[in-house]
């Protein structure tokens, strides 16, 4: 199994869909990480109760929260040589849930995707896990983009964004 086999797919927003959903498929395109998949594993944890000096230990009924927060880096491109597209989606996608320029908010089925797709491929491309997560809204926001600049400087641009589902698919072959 390796780390670097996978592809990442997107839905967004219906309400960012009309102006971006050209889009929506080049997601998949800069996508450079993805990280946050530890979710999937989460199983209760033990705990311990005293009687007349001695324990006895049990698991937890619950596994505490049952969200899945992913992060996804994202490499950033001029399409056309002045449009930061991929920034722009993504700050569109943000503002639905809270946009700083006019303080207008929308309710959850307005600021959430229907789904994200993980698959995780062995070396000849055979799709052994895929993780579609369902409802999925930014969480928190944008990082890396166009936050520092420096004359020094010589890399690429990345963009961070964060996401929350709280429920997902996880199919293994």
């Amino acid at each position: 199994v390796n780390k670097s086999i996978f592809e990442v797919y997107f839905t967004i927003p219906e309400a960012i869909r009309a102006e971006f959903g050209k889009d929506e498929v080049l997601l998949t395109e800069h996508v450079q990480k993805i990280s946050g998949l530890d979710a999937l594993y989460k199983a209760p944890e033990a705990d311990v109760q005293k009687f007349m000096g001695t324990s006895r230990s049990y698991l937890k009924p619950t596994v505490g929260d049952t969200h899945a927060d992913l992060e996804v880096e994202f490499s950033l491109n001029l399409r056309n040589g002045t449009d930061n597209y991929i920034l722009k989606l993504f700050r569109a996608w943000a503002a639905l849930g809270y946009d700083i320029n006019t303080g207008s908010r929308t309710l959850k089925k307005d600021y959430c995707a229907q789904w994200l797709k993980v698959s995780i491929a062995n070396r000849e491309g055979d799709i052994f896990q895929e993780i579609v997560f369902k409802d999925v809204m930014i969480n928190g926001p944008l990082t890396g983009g166009i936050s520092d600049l420096e004359y020094a400087a010589d890399d690429a641009l990345n963009l961070t964004v964060k996401f929350r589902s709280d429920w997902w698919d996880d199919k293994l072959a």
